[in-house]
């Protein structure tokens, strides 16, 4: 049946739509062209044939054989979809001049893709995925259904890198814009994985702390619930007042109001321990509440702070030539400690390698201690052109507009997936085996470090893939307060009504959410128990 729905969206989107689109310029409208309306040659008939092919195939008898037919017209129809039309495009382009009425202005004419090549492409890969559950139905091992899935795709990146689609809009704005693409991508990156990670200690925090204390379950349930509610440009405005005044005020002064907050929490927060069991119910809980206020004016000045002047620090890491070369060691370093950490659960060298144990973490540190000279570097590269008595929260990337706003946004739109999922994956556990725990003489904390954290650690983890896709759209709206990422290509596509620059910042950010969730989910797999994962 999945095969039957890839072949009939196919077949109707070459039947009855147009599959590229001539334009005289990058502003006017163009002239659509259908399958049927290109000039006599046979090939472009093979796209009418692969469509209906998998209308015949899905009903071959023998799994693996159908299964492995599915694959290679699913992969051919999605290459044949994006290189035919290009075919025709450039015979189009040539002969522009001809086709359009007297007196049409006629500038760098462009060959926009249309209806048809996104109907091909979905109908190629709902073929492509009947076929792998074909395969994998019949046994095939998952190394030969991934190359078999991804053979179309890299065709496709090889025809891209070869320039056979550049007859296309969008590779015509993309190589006049590649390199402000490339720095927008790298900021919409940053954005996402800043506030991810901030979200993230804040997030477990609160989930950790609903799931144990049952008067603040509601509260914090609905507390986050209610920030998702929240339209992204109304938190901004709500955002801009504060940080603007927040940008203006001087560091040292604004430092020694804070140590003077901090120390009044920590003080207040001694005191109420000691006076706890004495006070009554309801004092005890203003006294509470009372704290928590107290405490929460130093604590969101240095998430503030944090958050800032963390995407300033990183974007620099990542931008700035001198640390090129740390830069690259550091990253190599990490990546073999993900290539020792699936061999040896692959290979079981734990087994095999008796020091493997005691020397697999050593590219880990080496990686960690790369980055900490890395942020060093340019958090001293960053304040290194003032004095420090002149330096205001503005330095250090805090202001109304730009980056702080957006980031401190996208850091609440995240707190919701990750604090229902860390309270629900530790709520979830069954209170027999924390009590075998503590019958073995675990400690409060390591019984939840060593029994609590790794049963609900796949539940906590579904929550950060969902926000991470989520962030990583929602970034695409800080372009409207001069945050940049590749919003600002979305919002300048907008107002030209230019659909290849919109299209230039929305592919990259769906690539985007694919390859990050892609990324999280073998980190997923990585790092939870094999017991846990077999159960």
């Amino acid at each position: 049946m999945i095969a039957l729905l890839g072949g009939c969206i196919a077949s109707f989107g070459f039947f009855f739509l147009p599959v590229i689109e001539l334009k005289p310029n990058r502003l006017a409208s163009g002239l659509p062209v259908t399958l049927l309306e290109i000039p006599g040659d046979w090939r472009y008939l093979l796209l009418f044939l692969l469509a209906l092919s998998p209308l015949l195939l899905a009903f071959l008898g023998v799994r693996n054989r159908r299964g492995w037919a599915l694959v290679a017209v699913g992969n051919l129809l999605a290459l044949l979809s994006l290189y035919l039309p290009a075919l025709a495009g450039g015979v189009y382009l040539q002969g522009a001049e001809a086709l359009f009425e007297a007196g049409t202005r006629i500038s760098n004419p462009r060959i926009l893709t249309s209806a048809a090549i996104a109907t091909g492409l979905a109908g190629g890969y709902i073929t492509l995925f009947a076929g792998l559950l074909d395969l994998e139905a019949s046994g095939v091992s998952r190394w030969a259904r991934g190359l078999a899935g991804a053979a179309g795709a890299l065709l496709i990146a090889l025809l891209l890198a070869g320039g056979a689609l550049d007859v296309y809009s969008i590779m015509v704005e993309y190589h006049a814009r590649g390199e402000a693409l490339a720095l927008r991508f790298l900021e919409h990156i940053v954005f996402v994985l800043v506030a991810l990670a901030a979200g993230l200690i804040v997030g477990i925090a609160l989930g950790l702390w609903a799931s144990r204390d049952a008067k603040a379950e509601d509260a914090i349930l609905y507390a986050v619930g209610i920030i998702q509610t929240i339209p992204s440009l109304a938190l901004f405005g709500i955002l801009l007042a504060p940080l603007a005044r927040l940008g203006d005020a001087n560091f040292l002064t604004l430092a020694r109001e804070w140590l003077l907050l901090a120390a009044l929490a920590i003080a207040a927060a001694l005191i109420l321990r000691r006076l706890y069991a004495r006070l009554p119910a309801r004092p005890r809980q203003f006294a509470m509440l009372a704290v928590f206020i107290l405490a929460l004016l130093p604590l969101a000045l240095a998430a503030v702070l944090s958050i800032a002047f963390g995407f300033e620090v990183v974007l620099t890491v990542l931008t700035l030539p001198q640390l090129a070369a740390l830069r690259e060691a550091t990253g190599l370093a990490l990546v073999l400690f993900l290539l020792l950490m699936a061999a040896g659960e692959r290979l079981r060298l734990e087994r095999r390698l008796p020091r493997y144990r005691q020397w697999r973490f050593l590219p880990l540190l080496l990686a960690a201690l790369g980055a900490l000279i890395l942020l060093a570097q340019a958090a001293g590269a960053l304040l290194r052109q003032r004095e420090l008595a002149e330096l205001t929260m503005r330095d250090f990337g805090v202001s109304g507009i730009g980056t702080a706003p957006a980031i401190i946004a996208l850091t609440l739109y995240s707190l919701l997936p990750l604090v229902r999922n860390t309270y629900a994956g530790l709520k979830n556990i069954d209170p027999a085996i924390i009590d075998s725990g503590r019958g073995m003489g675990f400690t409060a904390a390591q019984s939840f470090f060593r029994i609590e954290l790794p049963l609900a650690f796949p539940v906590i983890m579904a929550g950060v893939r969902n926000a991470a896709i989520s962030l990583v759209g929602i970034a695409a709206v800080a372009s409207i307060i001069g945050a940049g990422a590749l919003g600002d290509f979305i919002l300048l596509g907008v107002n030209s009504t230019s659909i290849d620059q919109i299209l230039l910042g929305a592919i990259p950010a769906v690539l985007l959410a694919v390859i990050l969730d892609a990324a999280l989910k073998l980190l997923e797999s990585l790092m939870t128990s094999p017991g846990i994962r077999q159960a």
